[in-house]
């Protein structure tokens, strides 16, 4: 089995063999122009949960991907657009043999240099609650014409501004995807039942257990960080997502378990108290209750 990454970065990404890249720090994958039987999108880090020190948007053209973000399963099809900021934990589920897609990740730097601060602390936020929106024809159109362009700017390597061009074109990226998830946020508040802010205490109770589970697992810490009582927050959490919060904490912390594991670098011990459990034997009951096999019975899988 091949070992899967316990932090995946651009540094290893741009190892991949469809990859091109500017200095490991912007790097473009796709396979738009091979035929259906040269298609080999399967990377090192299928079926495995990693944890991205970038931020990745995915583009689909054609066939269906599937991918796991943040405990969240999102199936893409065609028009459809997957943004991933850094910190995520994502894996890789597969493609159909018809799939064709482009993928731009980036450092952070690429990102916040695009829009003013209000502007990019609005759009992380939309991001964080909601990854996934699908294009029009048109839209997917203009994004691949700038796409190419993105990657014949990187392929003059005699080019000392090639880094000035590629942000320029980043910042129309995502001024552009900034105005695509503003139309459809007005098209959900036409539809969606669920009160406004229910799901901006959802929103931000993800982002903080997304920022802080490797160290606290209880409601009780959520609730005071976000100025709620308990209850109401696991009323709430359960209303907006359908899951009790203790689900999604306990969630975020087996995927992370399931991640260092994986990752082979870290024994059982130091995968406890990376994770801030008392003691090895602590951990080991917890993550058996959850997954159905001990630490070291997964490590082996």
């Amino acid at each position: 089995m091949k070992q899967a990454y316990l932090d995946l970065d651009l540094i290893q990404l741009s190892t991949e063999n469809a990859a091109v890249h500017l200095n490991k720090e912007f790097v473009l994958i796709d396979n738009l122009d091979e035929v259906p039987e040269q298609t080999n999108m399967e990377m090192e880090f299928v079926n495995h949960p990693v944890k991205l020190s970038f931020t990745i948007a995915i583009f689909c053209l054609t066939g269906r991907m599937s991918v796991q973000i943040n405990l969240q399963e999102f199936e893409l099809r065609a028009n459809d657009i997957l943004i991933v900021l850094e910190g995520s934990i994502g894996e890789y589920r597969g493609m159909s043999d018809d799939t064709r897609i482009a993928v731009i990740a980036f450092s952070s730097e690429y990102f916040q240099t695009a829009l003013q601060v209000d502007a990019t602390m609005s759009l992380q936020h939309k991001l964080y609650s909601s990854p996934f929106y699908h294009l029009s024809p048109a839209a997917m159109k203009e994004t691949m014409a700038i796409y190419r362009l993105m990657k014949a700017k990187i392929a003059e390597t005699d080019n000392p501004f090639r880094k000035g061009v590629l942000l320029g074109y980043t910042q129309v990226l995502t001024y552009n995807s900034y105005k695509y998830l503003l139309a459809a946020d007005a098209d959900d508040g036409k539809l969606n039942g669920k009160s406004g802010r229910q799901q901006e205490l959802y929103t931000r109770f993800i982002r903080e257990v997304q920022k802080s589970y490797t160290k606290e697992r209880s409601i009780s810490y959520y609730a005071n960080v976000l100025c709620v009582t308990p209850k109401y927050l696991s009323q709430v959490v359960y209303k907006v997502s359908g899951r009790f919060a203790s689900d999604w904490i306990t969630d975020f912390v087996i995927l992370e378990s399931k991640a260092l594991l994986k990752s082979r670098k870290y024994t059982i011990q130091q995968v406890a108290d990376m994770l801030n459990f008392s003691n090895q034997s602590f951990f080991g009951k917890y993550f058996k209750s959850k997954v159905g096999c001990s630490p070291s019975e997964y490590q082996k899988t």
